[in-house]
């Protein structure tokens, strides 16, 4: 199934750092095609890498996305966990390491009249915990103005964004209060899963998976 994006539609990108807004510059077909011509709106620079939200005629459509904003091409990454994977009894491994997140804002996308998005909020953290369905972590609260809006849904998350292998992933929020989270994966890659179940069996000196 493909679904079709007009020339002139507006999306949103949504990294660690920032929401960019971006016009596709050509009629493109989400789906048949991963790398959509784009204008970015706005900012001298942009997020490389984050959420992108796409309206559609079905809704918003939200996947991870990687942005050349000199060759002023966006590259959709379409693949998903395999439901299997996503089991809620899936065994949870202790993992600690560091996260830094951005909440995702809709509104941006409802139009001309609309009411304004709220600011996407910037937080960062530790995972506590870890399986192929989702995480727990504990967020760094410093003040107030840093703690996730009450109602959040979603979240863009870099996983151990310093090391030589970052995980993007993107997460359905499940719970959050004050300085802990607990979100189910919408997105995360496969080969991303098993490196940070490696990292988990590392950390408990348990072997290699074969």
């Amino acid at each position: 199934m493909t679904i079709p994006l007009p020339a002139g539609t507006q999306l949103i990108l949504t990294g660690p750092a920032q929401a960019v807004e971006l016009l596709t510059l050509a009629a493109a077909e989400v789906g048949d095609q991963e790398q959509i011509p784009v204008l970015v709106m706005g900012s001298e620079a942009p997020p490389q890498r984050g959420m992108i939200s796409i309206p559609t005629p079905f809704g918003v459509m939200r996947t991870i996305a990687s942005l050349d904003a000199d060759e002023g091409t966006i590259t959709l990454k379409m693949s998903k966990i395999p439901p299997a994977w996503q089991r809620r009894d899936a065994h949870r491994m202790p993992l600690v390491v560091p996260i830094r997140g951005t909440t995702v804002s809709l509104p941006a996308l409802a139009g001309a009249g609309a009411p304004g998005p709220q600011r996407p909020v910037r937080f960062n953290g530790t995972t506590l915990d870890i399986s192929p369905g989702g995480l727990s972590a504990h967020l760094t609260v410093e003040s107030d103005a840093l703690r996730l809006p009450a109602g959040v849904r979603d979240v863009f998350l870099e996983i151990d964004p310093f090391s030589s292998h970052p995980v993007a992933a993107t997460l359905r929020v499940v719970d959050v209060r004050s300085d802990r989270l607990r979100g189910e994966f919408e997105y995360l890659s496969p080969s991303d899963w098993l490196h940070l179940a490696q990292l988990a069996r590392d950390a408990s000196e348990l072997p290699p998976f074969d």
